[in-house]
This record gives C-alpha cells, sequence and structure tokens, in this order.
C-alpha cells in the first residue's frame, strides 16, 4: 500500500497459467514446467507488493465470491490415489491480515457479495507456485473463489475490480487449463480439437477487444469438447477482466502437450496457455 508521500507503486502484472496436476510439479525437463520456471523469473524481476490468485478448484456455490482468511495459507490436498510424496509435498506462504482485509473490501467496493473462509491454497495454486517460486515465498498470497455463476462475464468482472489493487502494486493471476480434458485424454480418444481451441483463445487475445472475443468463445463449436465443464476456462477471463486498455498478452508458455508433459506431433493432448499481462506492453 503506498503511504502519504511515498512513490506511486509499480502498477502490478497480470497472468493466466495452467497448471496441471500433481504429477506436473516432478516433470522437470518438460516445456510446462519450463513455464512455470520463466514465470517465477518474470515475478522475481518484477515483485509485486502481493498476489490474489483465483484458481479453478475453487467455485463458490452460495453467491459472490469467497475469500481465504487462513494466513498461514495451508495446502490443501484435493487430488486423490496418488502416492504419499505428493502429500508430503511442501510450499510455505502468508496472507497478511492487512492484504486479505484489502482484498476484501476491494471487492465489497466493486460491487461483488463476499464472504470469508478458513481455507488454505488448493492445487491449482500451490503446484505452479511451488514450481515456479521454489518451497517457500516471502510475497503475501490471498487466493478468491470464482464467482457463483455460470456466465462468464462474471468472472470478467471479478477480474476488473480486482485490477483496481494492481495500482497499488499488487498482481492478479488466473490458474486454469485452456483444453482440459481428461476424460478423452487418459482413456485415449482422439483429442483432434484440442490444438484448434488453443488456436481460437490465442486469435481472441491478440483481438482488439480481448474480452470481447474471449467471451464468444464459450460458443465456439469445439469448446465443450475442450472444456466439458468450465471452471478450467473462467480463471481466464478473470485474468482478462484484470487487465487494462492497451495490455498485450505476452506469451510465456503455448503450446499442445501430451499426458507425459511432453509436447505431440499429432497435435493432441491438453492446451497449456501461460500469458502476462504488463503496464510495460501497453
Amino acid at each position: 500500500m503506498v503511504s502519504d508521500g511515498a512513490a506511486p507503486a509499480k502498477r502490478g502484472d497480470v497472468y493466466f497459467l495452467s497448471h496441471g496436476g500433481p504429477p506436473t510439479v516432478e516433470q522437470y525437463d518438460s516445456e510446462p514446467y519450463g513455464g512455470w520456471k520463466k514465470f517465477g523469473k518474470l515475478v522475481k524481476a518484477n515483485k509485486p507488493e502481493g498476489i490474489v490468485v483465483v484458481s479453478a478448484h475453487w467455485e463458490n456455490d452460495r453467491g459472490g465470491v469467497v475469500v481465504n482468511n487462513n494466513p498461514s495459507n495451508p495446502l490443501i490436498y484435493d487430488f486423490y490415489n496418488f502416492p504419499k510424496r505428493f502429500y508430503e509435498l511442501k510450499f510455505e506462504s502468508r496472507a497478511e491480515p492487512e492484504f486479505q482485509s484489502k482484498v476484501v473490501q476491494t471487492l465489497k467496493s466493486g460491487g461483488i457479495i463476499v464472504e470469508e473462509e478458513d481455507r488454505g491454497l488448493d492445487h491449482g495454486v500451490w503446484i505452479p507456485f511451488l514450481a515456479a517460486l521454489g518451497p517457500s515465498t516471502d510475497i503475501p498470497i490471498v487466493q478468491v473463489s470464482l464467482p457463483a455463476s455460470s456466465d462468464p462475464r462474471e468472472s470478467v468482472k471479478l477480474g476488473k475490480v480486482l485490477s483496481k489493487l494492481r495500482d497499488d502494486g499488487y498482481s492478479v493471476i488466473g490458474t486454469g487449463q485452456v483444453v482440459h480434458n481428461l476424460r478423452d485424454l487418459f482413456s485415449g480418444k482422439k483429442t483432434t480439437y484440442a490444438r484448434p481451441f488453443l488456436n481460437a483463445v490465442i486469435e481472441s487475445l491478440a483481438a482488439p477487444d480481448p474480452i470481447a472475443s474471449s467471451l464468444n468463445l464459450v460458443s465456439h463449436p469445439r469448446y465443450k469438447e475442450a472444456q466439458p465443464t468450465d471452471e478450467h476456462f473462467f480463471p481466464l477471463y478473470v485474468s482478462l477482466g484484470a487487465t487494462k486498455d492497451g495490455e498485450r498478452p505476452e506469451d510465456i508458455y503455448v503450446d499442445v502437450v501430451g499426458a507425459g508433459g511432453t509436447r505431440t506431433e499429432s497435435d493432441e493432448g491438453l492446451g497449456w496457455g501461460m500469458w502476462r499481462w504488463s503496464s510495460a506492453s501497453a
């Protein structure tokens, strides 16, 4: 927070990260892991006052959004039937009460219904952050749920309200997956929709009005194949909502990747996208 007489804070960056499941945090030589490391270098080089993060794995079902109010950010191991070592992974961070309160008040002042919950960070946050930032960080992190709405415009609205925090030096990050059909991926069904839908997303982000263009993606003929449910796609709308006029996406890592974390010649698998929006790009 900027105090009286202090120099204005540098505007915080916006990111969208594809986050992957637990095994991806051990795929050190994979291209997505390299994307996370690049993200980590960007964050450390442009260190924010704090990070507000919205993950695919926290959906509110009670109206409005929920803010984590546990300052110690305990980890949630929200996955099943994996080897024991994945449940022993650690990522230490804090969410300072002053920062949590600032997030809550910003949301309320923007007309968003807010509840608070003693929760922690789910794997959609700590898996990529562990790879990117190491086992601990001193950057305060506050997680906010997705809105309780199937309307993508509500996620855009959430991002627009959170964007006010950027002027005080805070970053806004959404984490999900651009193409996320695990049933098809692991059953061996051909995911011929992965590359076409990823390309449609790339084109929308580069459009003159990226929010309007991206909102049309939920009507894309391949959307329901790429996203059987919405929660892995809607964090991208939060990130887009948090951008400022003139900011353009900077690719961190964008490609179609198979189940083992490697690019497939058939262009089938999951669609990975990681982008940064910065005032430097405006």
